[in-house]
Order: C-alpha cells, then sequence, then structure tokens
C-alpha cells in the first residue's frame, strides 16, 4: 500500500514536470463602446488557446461581427457575430458576448452599426506584429467608408445622397425588411 501510494505521488510529480502544469484559461475583458466613443478597449488583445473575449457592451447600438483582414468592414461567412445590443444611457450592467480562442490565428472583429466600422471601431486578437498588423488593419477599415457602407450586405450611395440621406434610406430599408444592407441603390 506504501509503495503504491508513493509510486502514485512519484508519477504525479514527474508528470508535472515532463508535460508541464495545466494552463487555466484566461478571461480578457473589452469595453464595446460607451463613454471612450466609438471603439473597443482595449481595441487588441494577446489571447492563447482556450482564453475567452468577454464582451461587455455600453451605451448606444454596437456589434461583435468577426470580419476579415481583407475586408475588415464586412462579415466574415460563417464568423461569429453578437447581433445589435442596443443599451440605454443609463444601463449600468450591459449585455455581454464571449468568444473563445481556439487557435493562434488572428481574429478580426469590427461594428457593424452603420458609419462605425469606418470610424475606426474594429478589435483584433493576436494581430501579427509584422505583416497585417492591427495598424494596417485599422487604416483598411477607415478607408472602407469613402463611398461604401457594408452592414451585413452592400448599399452603395450615389454621388448626390447626403449623409443624412444615406442614414434614412437604409434606416427605412432595414424597419420594412428586418434586415440590414438588402438593397442596393444604384448611383
Amino acid at each position: 500500500m506504501l509503495f503504491t501510494t508513493i509510486l502514485t505521488a512519484s508519477l504525479a510529480i514527474l508528470s508535472s514536470a515532463v508535460f508541464g502544469e495545466a494552463r487555466k484559461s484566461k478571461t480578457h475583458d473589452v469595453i464595446v463602446g460607451g463613454a471612450a466613443g466609438l471603439v473597443y478597449t482595449p481595441n487588441q488583445v494577446h489571447a492563447q488557446v482556450g482564453d475567452h473575449v468577454k464582451f461587455h457592451f455600453q451605451f448606444k447600438n454596437h456589434t461583435v461581427t468577426q470580419s476579415s483582414f481583407d475586408y475588415p468592414c464586412e462579415p466574415l461567412k460563417g464568423g461569429f457575430d453578437s447581433g445589435f445590443m442596443p443599451v440605454a444611457m443609463d444601463d449600468k450592467n450591459g449585455p455581454t458576448f464571449t468568444i473563445e480562442v481556439k487557435n493562434e490565428d488572428p481574429i478580426w472583429v469590427h461594428c457593424e452599426q452603420v458609419g462605425h466600422c469606418p470610424s475606426g471601431m474594429v478589435f483584433a486578437v493576436n494581430a501579427p506584429k509584422k505583416g497585417n498588423t492591427f495598424k494596417k488593419f485599422l487604416k483598411m477599415a477607415k478607408a472602407s467608408g469613402n463611398n461604401e457602407y457594408h452592414d451585413g450586405g452592400s448599399y452603395k450611395r450615389s454621388e448626390d445622397d447626403s449623409e443624412e440621406d444615406v442614414e434614412e434610406k437604409r434606416s427605412l430599408l432595414s424597419r420594412i425588411t428586418g434586415k440590414r444592407g438588402v438593397v442596393e441603390l444604384e448611383a
């Protein structure tokens, strides 16, 4: 009996020395919008496989929508999407949305609210320090708002449309159809 106990303890010590201690997953908290404006705070995190990123929505109406590096303001087909999370100004306990980091690849995120992504409301998990960096992702997001919005679909505006006209048309389309970006208006 004593031999079995000693052997078991020795194997446990040897196992942890050889294979390392099991790592507990970490939760990275990110604020969505709120007093900081149209941003995720922080705007990027470095996470290990098994970690979680928990998005805390604050006032206004935002999303956490997966995109790609090449198309920062377009939803990634098959990617995650929190959907719109409206939060009142006085709400101190807004909703949350959590993702699990499944591998070490970068995860690119944007807000689907009209104009938010082109305003720089983007986020990344494990953005590379060289090549496709977060800085380049942010720059491409801001450049995407010149003449086209991406909001679950494509809405091209003509040069005659003012910003107010575009917002009014998109709002009306959303209320009628219950969907975002279902119609493309021709120039």
